[in-house]
């Protein structure tokens, strides 16, 4: 059976070639409906949001598995992949407003000139109950799931939001951090699980690798990021194939930023510099730290960072050691960090020795104590 359906307008967009799905979503876009179809627009401005319809008549070949733009490997109707048996693609757009029989839309990822099929009013089925459990199942499924949109939506902004939760306060280096960790994402269209499959190198303990952390999900305790202690303000994101994007500070990164805003590098120096941490000083530094966070968001990506495709060396999955329990204080450890003394099994102080520590000075050797209980 032969099924014919109409087209009843077309897309105008800016977007005449493929591109970062979540980028075309966050434009503004048209859909002109066709003249012997406008009546059918009645009152359509009483809805906020829509449901479209359209025909991808630009898709190559569809295969029934197929990866995703987030690098994903899934069967074709696990996807939104354009890439269709029946070409129908569909998309919820916010209505901004109506122009006669023109749609000025927000949401749609659909190419300039994509024959429209259909438009319906949003209908959720669901109370709110409902949709708070359904938000709750899709966190489940996918704890990283909003970070995804963001990422490719270039939100950085909701993203610092975010990882200001982690870091306590906005400071430029955050900014950065999340900037790099941004475009690095975007470069690798890849999505992070937390099982080592993508590592983030960071080559700074500072505010960077705060932004770096969240962005990417690579972290100490999933055992995603790796610590060079270089001082450089600069991270590599690699695939477990050894191959990603180193991101740098460009030299004269600092004094682009200083001309941008004056007030936060004077107050950077007395809060952080000379350690003046008195309560006048310190609401100042963060006040116009917020100002500046946000502001290096805006600044041009490529007057501060330089980007190189590389390989590295990446080393094997952690390991899974057994915990052995110190004969001297009764703690588990790792069997990787017992030293062994006069047939005793010891952790790294009960056995008088200096473990190492990661500071802001960097990676030290560290006290030689266990903690003292109060």
């Amino acid at each position: 059976m032969n099924l014919q359906i109409p087209y009843i307008g077309k897309v105008k967009s800016r977007f005449a070639e493929p591109a970062n799905p979540g980028i075309m979503r966050e434009a503004q876009s048209e859909i002109e409906i066709f003249e012997n179809y406008a009546d059918g627009l009645f009152k359509i401005e009483l809805s906020d949001y829509l449901e479209v319809y359209f025909h991808f008549d630009k898709a190559a070949p569809y295969d029934l598995q197929t990866y995703t733009y987030t690098g994903d490997y899934k069967g074709v109707f696990a996807t939104r992949s354009p890439r269709r048996p029946s070409q129908i693609g569909s998309t919820l757009v916010k209505l901004l407003e109506r122009q006669g029989n023109t749609l000025v839309v927000q949401g749609l990822d659909a190419l300039d000139g994509t024959p429209v099929l259909d438009i319906k009013p949003m209908h959720i089925p669901l109370t709110e109950e409902q949709m708070a459990d359904a938000e709750i199942h899709s966190r489940k499924n996918n704890p990283r799931k909003q970070v995804f949109s963001d990422i490719w939506a270039n939100r950085t902004d909701r993203l610092m939001l975010d990882a200001a939760r982690m870091h306590g306060h906005f400071c430029p280096g955050l900014a950065m951090g999340v900037m790099m960790a941004t475009h690095a994402m975007q470069l690798m269209r890849s999505n992070s699980d937390g099982l080592e499959d993508l590592l983030a190198i960071t080559e700074t303990n500072n505010c960077i690798s705060d932004g770096i952390q969240y962005v990417t999900g690579c972290s100490f305790g999933n055992n995603g990021l790796i610590f060079k202690d270089i001082g450089k303000t600069a991270f590599t994101l690699a695939r477990r194939d050894g191959k990603g994007y180193r991101i740098a500070s460009r030299a004269d990164a600092k004094e682009y930023m200083r001309q941008a805003s004056p007030l936060f590098s004077e107050s950077y120096q007395k809060v952080v510099a000379e350690n003046d941490r008195s309560q006048e000083e310190v609401v100042k530094f963060k006040i116009t730290g917020i100002e500046k966070a946000f502001a290096t968001l805006t600044l041009d990506f490529d007057k501060l960072f330089t980007t190189e495709a590389v390989t590295v060396e990446i080393p094997a999955y952690a390991p899974v050691h057994e915990s052995i329990v110190c004969d001297r204080c009764g703690e588990p450890i790792m069997a990787s960090r017992i030293i062994h003394q006069s047939e005793r099994s010891l952790c790294i102080p009960c056995a008088g020795h200096r473990g190492a520590e990661l500071t802001g000075h960097g990676i030290s050797a560290g006290t030689n104590s266990n903690p003292v209980k109060e």
